[in-house]
């Protein structure tokens, strides 16, 4: 991905990181690269400390998180607020405004090219990237809310369980399945399903759903 697509795609997947952190009850004491690439199955080269702690501090000015600074610059315990909390949850890109149309990568997709979009308005006309990955991640939710009905006692929970896997599988064969759509479904799942599930299939469901929100 180009330079500025990399700059918004991290503070996206940073919120969602320390979304899925704090839907699992779970405390960081500074962001590190390696942890948060696994968590969110970051696809792109490899992301530095400056990178992340940009990322991290962009998203502290911008109301979405908060910490504890130091002197080296670096964000201590961060965590989101309330409002990044409820902005995560929403599904919504950081990039996204009041009044303004949804701003997405800029990929157009080749119906017909086997999951692949061919990038332009780019430095490298012919850098691509594989959406396939993207639906095998879905796929891979909707399995993982599957396998946690069993678990679920309260009947309104198994419904909307049940309900939210037939939107993810509409979605997956819809002909023009959108990103947003992908991370609203699974901001639902986390918010919801996961909570319902219990601690092993909640998280189960949490590190499937984490990639989509990135």
């Amino acid at each position: 991905m180009n330079q500025a697509e990399r700059l918004w795609s991290l503070r996206d997947g940073v919120l969602a990181w320390l979304y899925g952190l704090r839907v699992d009850g779970a405390n960081i004491s500074h962001a590190e690269p390696a942890t948060f690439m696994t968590a969110t199955s970051w696809s792109d080269s490899e992301v530095t400390n400056a990178e992340l702690n940009d990322a991290v501090r962009w998203l502290k000015t911008a109301g979405y998180a908060d910490g504890h600074d130091t002197f080296r610059g670096i964000l201590l315990r961060p965590h989101l607020t309330t409002y990044g909390e409820k902005y995560a949850a929403s599904g919504k890109s950081v990039r996204d405004l009041p009044g303004v149309a949804e701003v997405w990568s800029p990929y157009l997709h080749i119906e017909g090219s086997s999951g692949v979009a061919v990038a332009f308005k780019s430095d490298n006309a012919s850098q691509n990237v594989n959406v396939q990955q993207k639906f095998e991640q879905v796929q891979a939710l909707a399995e993982a809310i599957e396998r946690a009905l069993p678990a679920l006692t309260d009947d309104q929970a198994r419904t909307n369980a049940e309900q939210l896997v037939s939107e993810i599988r509409t979605e997956l064969n819809s002909a023009t399945p959108t990103p947003s759509r992908f991370r609203a479904l699974a901001s639902a799942a986390m918010t919801s399903i996961a909570t319902a599930a219990g601690t092993d299939l909640g998280k189960a469901i949490v590190e499937a759903a984490l990639p989509l929100m990135s």
